[in-house]
């Protein structure tokens, strides 16, 4: 288990694929499968990525779906952060000394959908994570000493959802609305622990502790998932939609040490996560399902959570990225691929921050890569 200094990324939904039965339009499988918010690099990221949208969108809820009921997917989510944040501000300093801290986070969500009917769904996913994190040691006079690495791996924190179509899907092909709850099940290990080296009396010695925030497999607590997503056709083959969902965790703190000094800062928080998507697709190539999109993309963990305390460390703080896209839909397969890049970053000042009058940094990745592929049954 490696550990970074760097914000996280929530656990955040992510596909664009919606193909009308005439039309095959993507806005992909972001809609129907549950799906948490991920944030980028130091705030800390669970998940792939993919929204909770495994149903397959417009097609799967009616449009050309058939006697179709279940969906099987896998989604994967790559990111490599190094560049620190303090609010919107860049420290290029950590980097010219050697000191920024790199997380390289690799996500995959396994998930499986059944459609009830054209307008129900329910929908189930685990999460796998494998991280690294490297990180500098320091002498008393903050030397630069060597650098090491922490890492963690493993089963991350399973979601349970539930997608409704505001309307019949097979009446309402131009435009429709998806809505979705859910339940985020601590399944992830919250508190995994690496060696880490620590300079104490005149040497660098190893010592056990549990990794940092950002790449522990789980939060430690309990979540509620609401999820949304609607797209409207402008004019034949081309497509908007909007695409959004947040996590509410109402525990405050989930008991795991940090081994941090800052006031405030020694036990974890547990916190909520967002995620927002809007953009244009448009068929390219209706006789082989080909869809292009791009639109924007926010993404991270906000300062205070919706519902209970905000107390603990966290790392608070948001993404903003310009993400293009493509869909391929053969037959009863599905493949989408997007690279979200970050134009906006944004560490905030935490609820410990604020009472002590500090501003602590984090890392954030210059863009993620997440690849999808669902298959029907």
């Amino acid at each position: 288990m490696k550990m970074t200094e760097v914000l996280p990324f929530v656990p955040l939904p992510t596909c664009t694929f919606l193909v009308a039965r005439c039309l095959a339009l993507s806005v992909g499988l972001a809609l129907l499968v549950p799906q948490e918010s991920s944030a980028q690099g130091c705030v800390a990221a669970r998940g792939s990525g993919a929204t909770s949208c495994l149903m397959g969108g417009h097609e799967m809820m009616g449009d050309g779906g058939g006697d179709t009921q279940w969906q099987a997917s896998v989604g994967y989510r790559w990111l490599h952060s190094d560049r620190h944040f303090t609010g919107s501000h860049e420290e290029p300093q950590r980097q010219a000394e050697g000191s920024e801290v790199i997380n390289d986070s690799h996500f995959i969500d396994v998930g499986i959908s059944y459609r009830i009917n054209p307008r129900f769904s329910v929908s189930a996913a685990l999460p796998i994570v494998v991280n690294d994190r490297s990180q500098v040691v320091r002498n008393t006079a903050r030397a630069i000493l060597g650098r090491f690495h922490t890492q963690s791996s493993g089963i991350g924190d399973a979601r349970l959802m539930a997608n409704a179509w505001i309307w019949n899907p097979e009446t309402h092909r131009k435009g429709n609305l998806n809505l979705g709850i859910g339940i985020l099940l601590p399944t992830g290990e919250k508190d995994a622990t690496d060696i880490f080296q620590v300079f104490r009396a005149g040497q660098v010695v190893s010592e056990e502790r549990t990794v940092d925030q950002s790449i522990q497999p789980g939060s430690g607590g309990w979540g509620i998932i609401l999820d949304l997503y609607g797209y409207q056709e402008i004019v034949p083959r081309l497509n908007g939609y909007v695409n959004g969902s947040y996590t509410i965790t109402p525990e405050e703190q989930n008991g795991v040490r940090t081994f941090r000094t800052g006031a405030g800062e020694g036990i974890m928080s547990i916190a909520d996560g967002y995620m927002g998507r809007t953009g244009l697709d448009f068929l390219v190539a209706p006789k082989y399902g080909v869809t292009l999109s791009l639109g924007g993309r926010i993404e991270g963990v906000p300062v205070h959570d919706a519902i209970g305390g905000s107390a603990g460390f966290r790392r608070p703080g948001f993404a903003i990225s310009i993400e293009p896209g493509v869909s391929v839909v053969v037959k009863s397969w599905s493949f989408n691929l997007s690279t979200p890049v970050a134009v906006y970053r944004n560490r905030q000042r935490s609820v410990p921050d604020q009472a002590r009058g500090a501003h602590g940094d984090a890392a954030f990745a210059d863009y993620t890569v997440q690849f999808s592929v669902a298959k029907r049954f």
